[in-house]
């Protein structure tokens, strides 16, 4: 089982319909693929959509939180 810290499990249940599937995964990029495509859709600033917005740097922070508790 994966560990999140409580951060990491509100942000998830917060941007993903399959919150409880994430949570319970067993494998790391079943978790970290989703928010990969999160960051990727959501997550970066116009105009030239090359730096995160507010959205991104949060997500990015969960992302980093769960790779590196696991």
């Amino acid at each position: 089982m994966l560990k999140f810290t409580d951060k990491d499990r509100n942000f998830i249940l917060q941007n993903f319909k399959n919150a409880g599937e994430l949570l319970s995964a067993s494998n790391l990029d079943d978790v970290l693929d989703p928010l990969y495509e999160l960051i990727d859709e959501k997550g970066f600033a116009p105009p030239h959509y090359q730096d995160y917005n507010d959205f991104g740097r949060e997500a990015q922070k969960v992302y980093d939180s769960i790779y590196f508790n696991n």
